[in-house]
């Protein structure tokens, strides 16, 4: 069969269940109003190969588990001191040469000595040992509650070394599900259009800026890619036949069709949350109007007529409504409107250049870029348009907001360094991180919905 180079064959990741049941209990709630930082201690993952190049593989895999618990916000991380180092060495666990599932990873073999590690304040910890033989990598890593002394997660992992991070990621979420009871991002992806080969092509990476792979070989001008809920489509514009048509690929077999080549701007899609409809952006009859219509083309139904332009839809997470840009007050500002077109209200009345409106996961807040705040900036406001706030400063030119799955992070395009970059930053606007660091602009982002499969 054959491999298309986006995707490939699906990684193999096998996982041991715990010996115990996950309890009920639920550590850290994070949606209290009283929320702190949970205090979280990482040993240094151990290999039990020591070759050099499992000792690397040892810090990368600490390294990215480090990233990923610390850019949720809910902890705060513990290095170990010494006193740890010696008395607290998890043992080893398990035997490398099983096959996945024959080890059901419980406490490891020895206990360990949790003292060291109350002593630093810490009331969980997580440890892990790594194994490469005859090609394969294993993972396998435990989280403890340092308090009771007792496992909390166990997983066991196989796959390939490039398949490393994503196992770190698979771990961190269930680190996240374990001691909050929501799940986590880290096995997510961002699709974006970069101009790394000259062409603005559409590519797809790790959240975190890793395993950067390509979507697309127009050699033409891609924009706007939009990823069906269910993971599986993207929708994109791109201008290979020369118009800037709308087109719909197969994530999984890499088949593509063209489903909108009116005449004009074939632009801005956006799914219904269901994935039965697609919001688009026409200038068929003249003038940039609202339409919305099946993932087949077929069923075109307008939604806006105004004389003034209308483009940028993006639906609330409960289909009833579908937020826009309009300049039909005298400049581009953000509206929202039913999902049938009726009952227009504009919701922004601050900045004279409003676009790109991206609603929130449980759709309270809108995210947008405006010019306001002394630049142009990623802004935030309740989706009834109160609140209104900026959240990005000195960064240059910051366009194009996509919400995390969670609905407690960003990705955005800024020109901070230079040529258009992708960051990250939590929703308050702090904790900023550059995740691209090709040659060439990379915009549009937009982070997949969490139900994607995990792709090679």
């Amino acid at each position: 069969m054959k491999k298309t180079v986006y995707f490939g064959t699906l990684l193999l990741l096998f996982s041991a269940l715990l010996a115990h049941h996950l309890a009920a209990k639920v550590y850290i709630d994070i949606r209290s109003p009283s929320f702190r930082k949970f205090p979280l201690a990482i040993f240094p993952f151990q290999s039990l190969l020591p070759t050099n190049r499992e000792m690397q593989l040892g810090e990368r895999a600490t390294e990215i588990l480090k990233n990923d618990l610390d850019i949720s916000g809910f902890f705060t991380l513990i290095a170990p001191s010494e006193g740890a180092e010696k008395t607290g060495l998890p043992a080893a666990g398990g035997d490398p040469s099983a096959k996945p599932g024959e080890d059901r990873l419980g406490a490891g073999p020895q206990p360990l000595n949790f003292q060291p590690w109350a002593n630093l304040g810490a009331e969980a910890l997580v440890v892990g040992n790594l194994f490469y033989r005859d090609g394969s990598l294993t993972l396998e890593a435990r989280l403890y509650d340092v308090v009771k002394k007792e496992l909390i997660v166990g997983k066991r992992y196989v796959g390939e070394i490039t398949d490393l991070s994503r196992m770190v990621h698979r771990f961190a979420d269930e680190i996240i599900y374990a001691l909050t009871g929501e799940q986590g991002f880290f096995q997510t992806k961002i699709i974006f259009v970069s101009q790394a080969g000259g062409f603005k092509e559409l590519y797809m990476m790790d959240y975190d800026g890793r395993n950067v792979f390509p979507i697309t070989n127009h050699k033409s001008t891609c924009l706007s890619p939009r990823v069906s809920p269910d993971g599986r489509w993207v929708l994109f514009t791109s201008y290979k036949f020369g118009n800037p048509d709308l087109f719909l690929k197969d994530l999984q077999t890499g088949e593509e069709k063209r489903i909108s080549s009116h005449p004009g701007l074939n632009i801005s899609p956006a799914w219904s949350p269901d994935g039965k409809r697609i919001a688009l952006t026409l200038s068929k009859d003249g003038n940039s109007e609202i339409y919305a219509m099946n993932p087949d083309g077929s069923g075109l139904t307008r939604l806006t007529n105004h004389p003034d332009i209308d483009v940028s839809p993006t639906w609330s997470p409960d289909g009833q409504r579908i937020a826009f840009v309009s300049s039909r007050g005298g400049t581009p500002q953000i509206y929202v409107m039913s999902a049938n077109g009726q009952n227009v209200q504009r919701l922004t009345f601050e900045g004279n250049y409003n676009t790109h409106p991206a609603w929130s996961p449980r759709g309270e807040r809108i995210a947008f870029d405006a010019s306001m705040g002394g630049g142009r900036n990623i802004c935030l406001m309740n989706s009834d348009g109160s609140d209104l706030r900026v959240l990005t400063a000195n960064m240059g030119q910051c366009e194009m907001p996509s919400w995390s799955p969670d609905g407690r992070h960003l990705v955005f395009s800024a020109t901070r360094d230079g040529d258009p970059r992708i960051f990250l930053m939590n929703a308050e606007g702090t904790r900023i991180k550059r995740l691209t660091f090709q040659k060439g602009s990379d915009t549009y982002p937009y982070w997949v919905p969490r139900n994607r499969e995990i792709p090679k």
